[in-house]
């Protein structure tokens, strides 16, 4: 019998426990009423578990008496728990106020430049969350103020597209910096606003947006229902549309990752099929502000393989994706996340370590809110040696780790 390290993660706890209680993954789940997805990433470490209350239903699952031993921590000591960043809370406020009507015109060409100037920080900014959650507040207060301000049909309609946008980015933001509850209002308005504005092409972009919330908190089912819904509609537009074609592409490119998290491995490689058609079709697009091309499928390819359990094969396809000149930062941190991954589970660590750092050179924010790369320096801490100990350790000081 596997004995208990000290040094053991709550993350190898629980799956150890798990084992030794004769569970797969998928029974696990069911018993906790959590997708499996949920069960994987705290396995993984990708996900902490926050909540006293989960930790005592998860040691009822896996017959653990002893809370210590199950999470290695003193009771009432909570891996991870996240603090609200200090540009949630005007964010929240601001989507919640009671919108304004505005005493002059509503200069639409004005809000598209802020929307556009907006996405490009979040996109291209190595600091996109220092320099773009300060901008959402007033974004968010111009808008709703323009929406309800409008009288002309086609301008209401042009506001409900700026507006399917805007509350895009909203998503995006929060869902990147932990707020999934204003990620998840936001991909709600973000619907909306897609639906008064009557393009399908902009339901199906909401409707990605609205996905990725989901998968993100575990809901992998609802997620793949959503992107397969999204494709459907779609399905009475020309198919030689470029923008269709891209949407259709990066649609199949989330319902791959959706299909691998939920075992079914042929409906992922034909999501995956379907998404390289469409690459091929349209090279590198950025409909709706989502980044789709060759570039974004080999970054998802990687994933799946990693989703499977197939770090050699993650890495193989990862090895041959060239993101240097990609403009999303999220994409190429995304890669570099892939490769590190990939590395740590062949137990490379130096090269893992170099993929982190290749990362952190992309946006050093990103490397100290996720909780993928805080869980993966967390693993390298634990087999450090000479070698990496000098970069190894002043990083993970620096997210928070060590």
């Amino acid at each position: 019998m596997q004995q208990i390290d000290p040094e053991m993660t709550p993350a190898e706890r629980i799956k150890l426990f798990r084992m030794r209680a004769g569970l797969t993954q998928e029974q696990a789940a069911q018993l906790k009423g959590c997708t499996v997805s949920a069960w994987r990433k705290w396995e993984s470490g990708e996900r902490s578990v926050n909540s006293l209350g989960d930790w005592i239903e998860i040691a009822r699952i896996v017959r653990v008496k002893d809370l210590f031993r199950l999470t290695g921590l003193p009771l009432g000591e909570l891996p991870d728990e996240p603090s609200e960043h200090e540009t949630i809370p005007p964010i929240r406020s601001a989507m919640h106020a009671y919108p304004q009507r505005l005493d002059e015109p509503v200069d639409l060409d004005l809000l598209g430049r802020s929307l556009d100037f907006a996405w490009g920080t979040w996109h291209g900014s190595g600091s996109r969350y220092t320099r773009t959650g300060p901008m959402l507040p007033d974004l968010i207060t111009d808008t709703r103020a323009a929406l309800i301000s409008l009288d002309d049909a086609e301008d209401r309609r042009r506001g409900q597209r700026l507006a399917m946008h805007l509350w895009s980015l909203i998503r995006a933001y929060g869902k990147r910096i932990g707020a999934l509850d204003v990620a998840m209002v936001a991909a709600d308005r973000a619907s909306t606003a897609a639906d008064n504005a009557d393009d399908p092409c902009y339901r199906a972009a909401a409707a990605w947006h609205t996905a990725t919330v989901l998968s993100a908190s575990g809901h992998t089912e609802e997620a793949a229902a959503l992107c397969r819904d999204a494709v459907r509609d779609l399905e009475g537009i020309d198919d030689q549309d470029p923008e269709r074609i891209a949407l259709v592409g990066v649609l199949h490119l989330l319902l791959a990752v959706q299909e691998a998290r939920l075992r079914s491995e042929p409906a992922a490689m034909n999501a995956l099929a379907v998404a390289d058609r469409a690459a091929v079709a349209v090279g590198e697009t950025t409909y709706h502000r989502v980044y789709f091309g060759p570039t974004n499928v080999g970054i998802h390819r990687s994933a799946v393989a990693l989703e499977l359990s197939r770090p050699h094969e993650a890495l193989r396809v990862a090895e041959h994706v060239d993101v240097s000149q990609s403009p999303s930062v999220e994409r190429r941190y995304a890669h570099y996340l892939h490769l590190a991954r990939g590395y740590a589970n062949r137990r490379e660590d130096l090269a893992a370590l170099h993929m982190l750092l290749r990362g952190d050179r992309e946006c050093a924010e990103e490397s100290k809110i996720n909780l993928t790369v805080k869980g993966l320096t967390r693993e390298l801490l634990r087999r450090e040696t000479p070698t990496t100990r000098p970069e190894l350790r002043p990083f993970a000081e620096r997210i928070g780790v060590a």
